[in-house]
């Protein structure tokens, strides 16, 4: 609000084009209604003329307030109009801004969510990047000897390079597993072969006690002749 009120102008605040079209013809209005209550001050009614130019003179009078009557009743119609237009061109600009906030409201959430997820991701690469792999913790080959044994791996990524390297001590694994195997069916084998010589001398034991005691009898009537 200005401070000096001679210079407060209600147009300025009026920045719609429809208002601003009200508030014009409502100003029309006013100087319609003040050259009205003019021209009756300046001519005032004679109740009882009585000479001709006092009663023609009255009839100028009445005839030119009902035309400015009538003027103010037009204008008045126009203003009806256009109040009626300007309270739905209202309407519909609450309805847009409404419609325009709403819009705003689900960017702004939509901005929120997005720097959650954000936010939500860089801790989830960030306890990726930093979790102990169990990869990590494999006895691998160092990468010098294995690129000197499979050459065709030097331009490959770190991320491909330890896949091979894992792919690798993989295969190494499943031909130490598959030897020891072997080597497991060999044992279990001698074992087998062990036990069946093992057995066979018991048995060749039990022979040769029961040839002994079957020979006791010889050997004392040996013994007294």
């Amino acid at each position: 609000m200005p401070a000096d009120l001679s210079s407060f102008n209600t147009a300025d605040l009026i920045k719609t084009p429809h208002n601003s079209r009200l508030y014009q013809e409502n100003q029309n209005l006013k100087k319609h209604v003040n050259d009205l209550i003019d021209y009756q001050l300046a001519h005032p009614r004679n109740p009882k003329p009585v000479t001709r130019e006092e009663i023609d003179n009255d009839k100028k009078v009445k005839l030119e307030i009902h035309k400015r009557e009538k003027l103010i009743r037009s204008q008045l119609s126009v203003i009806k109009t256009l109040y009626r237009q300007s309270v739905l061109k209202v309407r519909e600009e609450k309805a847009k801004t409404a419609d325009d906030r709403a819009v705003n409201d689900a960017l702004i959430l939509g901005l929120h969510n997005l720097k959650y997820e954000e936010q939500s991701l860089r801790s989830e690469i960030a306890a990726a990047e930093n979790y102990d792999h169990k990869y990590t913790k494999l006895p691998l080959i160092p990468v010098e000897d294995f690129l000197e044994q499979f050459p065709e791996h030097e331009d490959a990524s770190d991320h491909d390079l330890m896949i091979a390297r894992i792919e690798h001590e993989h295969r190494e694994r499943v031909k130490l597993e598959d030897r020891r195997q072997e080597k497991l069916k060999q044992k279990q084998k001698l074992i087998s072969e062990v036990k069946k010589g093992k057995d066979e001398l018991t048995k060749l034991d039990s022979m040769v006690e029961k040839f002994v005691e079957a020979a006791e009898p010889i050997k004392k009537m040996l013994a007294t002749e």
